[in-house]
């Protein structure tokens, strides 16, 4: 088994990689804001948000994660992405 300071420092490499990838997340919501508002799309699409996280859950429940904790991040993220493409 590794060493605990081990698995933290991979804990950290981690956090790094997943911070870095919900800020290139983020930026694709961006650049989708700005072609709904070019082409006068509403931002908030229901069905495209429920396929999302539908797709999310799958993948989620594959790694073991709760469908809470699947329901949450994905809010949190649609969250964001409304806040970034309004």
């Amino acid at each position: 088994m590794k060493e605990l300071s081990s698995l933290r420092a991979e804990i950290d490499h981690l956090d790094e990689q997943l911070w870095t990838i919900i800020g290139k997340r983020v930026d694709v919501a961006r650049q989708i804001g700005e072609w709904k508002h070019q082409h006068s799309e509403p931002i908030v699409q229901a069905q495209r948000y429920h396929e999302v996280l539908e797709h999310c859950r799958k993948v989620g429940l594959q790694y073991g994660l709760s469908d809470k904790v699947i329901n949450e991040v994905m809010e949190a993220l649609h969250k964001e992405s409304i806040r970034v493409e309004s």
